[in-house]
Formats: structure tokens, sequence, C-alpha cells
């Protein structure tokens, strides 16, 4: 029981940090584009299903948690970035920085773990896993159980990669808007000499 239900709250807290290392490592320099290719869902779900998947993400409490680590997260993200663009002066990173937790919209965010549920567990097995969230001394069915055990590295890996894909568009817009807008905030390369 202890261990099932720490692998539930393991998982969902491992998805939030995860899309924190994915924003990091998925950051882009100002002179890249993201694609334009965008993640969509072709599988229409029922609106129960649907209603219930949100409601498991509100009482897993998803949206608190990404509030909660979104500075810290795009901070890591900055990090990353500036790392990577070594000609990227200090303002260009605390103005991408600005921007990104300006534009974020979580909703954006747990629209994909909405998804995500919706993709993996059926109604009645989203059901049980928001009585599991509400009360904690409850064990899980075994049936529930193995499923969590099988579907949540899958899980994990479509919210996180759907994730990514929102966290490096939004930064690559970003990044290229701040290179329009301050050429300053970009030094010259230093061995960038024209024949």
């Amino acid at each position: 029981m202890v261990r099932t239900k720490l692998v539930y709250n393991s998982g969902v807290k491992f998805v939030v940090l995860l899309v924190a290392l994915t924003l990091s490592t998925n950051a882009q320099t100002p002179a890249k584009k993201s694609s334009t290719g965008e993640t969509t869902v072709t599988k229409k779900a029922d609106a129960k299903l649907h209603a219930d998947a949100t409601k498991l993400v509100e009482v897993i409490g998803a949206k608190q948690s990404l509030q909660d680590n979104l500075e810290k997260m795009v901070d890591e993200a900055r990090k990353a970035m500036m790392d990577k663009c070594q000609g990227c002066r200090p303002e260009f990173g605390e103005e991408w920085k600005r921007r990104f937790i300006e534009r974020t919209n979580i909703n954006d965010y747990l629209a994909v773990y909405v998804s995500a549920y919706e993709k993996y567990f059926t109604d009645a097995e989203i059901n049980e896993l928001i009585a599991l969230g509400k009360d904690t001394s409850k064990p899980p069915s075994p049936a529930l159980k193995e499923k969590l055990g099988a579907v949540m590295p899958a899980l994990m890996g479509d919210a996180i990669g759907d994730c990514s894909k929102i966290g490096a568009k939004l930064g690559a817009e970003i990044g290229a808007e701040i290179q329009r807008e301050h050429p300053e905030y970009i030094k010259p390369a230093a061995n960038s000499t024209k024949p």
C-alpha cells in the first residue's frame, strides 16, 4: 500500500520535475527557431473521461506544484540557455526569464497531463485514482497497482515530451524576439572576421 502510493505520488512529482528538466535542456539559443509543428490530440475523448481526468489533475495538485516551481524551473532553463549561448549578455537571460514567466500559460501544461491520463487510463481507473488522491489511507486495487507500474513510464514520457515542446516553442519565440528588439544583448563573436 505505501509503496503504491509512493509510486503514484512520486510519479506525479517526477512528471513535474522532468518538465523542469526538459525546459532547461530544450531551451534554445536565440538564433534557433523551433519547428512549427504542434502536438494535437487526434483521439476524441468522451466528455466524462475528460472531466474526470481534469479532476484528477486538480486532486493531485499539479497546478499548484507548477505555480510553486515555475520561477525555479524557468531560472534553470535560463541558466542552461545562457551556457549554450556564449554570446548572450546577462541582460538577454534576464529579459528571457521575465518574458517566459509572464507568458507561460500553466493551463497548457495541465492540458498535457489531462490528455496523458485520458490516453492511459479508463474512466473507472481515473475515478479510483481520484479517490486515492483524496484518501491516502486507502490502498489501490491490485489491478490499478499493476497498471500504474506498467503505464507510468509511458505516461510520463508522453507528458514530458509534450510539455518540453510547449516550453521549447515559447522559449525560442521569446529568444528570437529579444534578439530582434535588443541586438545589443548579443556580443559579437570573437572570431568573426569577414574575408
